[in-house]
């Protein structure tokens, strides 16, 4: 078994986006790394955006084709 068989999660690249900036947002605060603090906020701050807008779109587009609209 490789170790792509081991980890075989099914995440978008979204939700992949979010989990690395903010695991770099507590890297930054352990380390106290001001540059990565705001990089990394900010890159925090736009994935969470897109997450949310994806979710929503997606929750739209479901519930319409569920209602026949």
């Amino acid at each position: 078994m490789g170790l792509e068989e081991k980890f075989n999660i099914n995440l978008n690249q979204n939700l992949w986006g979010l989990v690395v900036t903010y695991a770099a947002l507590g890297i930054a605060e352990h380390w106290n790394l001001r540059r990565l603090l705001c990089l990394s906020l900010i890159a925090a701050v736009a994935m969470t955006v897109s997450v949310l807008f994806t979710v929503t779109f997606y929750t739209w587009k479901y519930c319409r084709s569920k209602l026949g609209n």
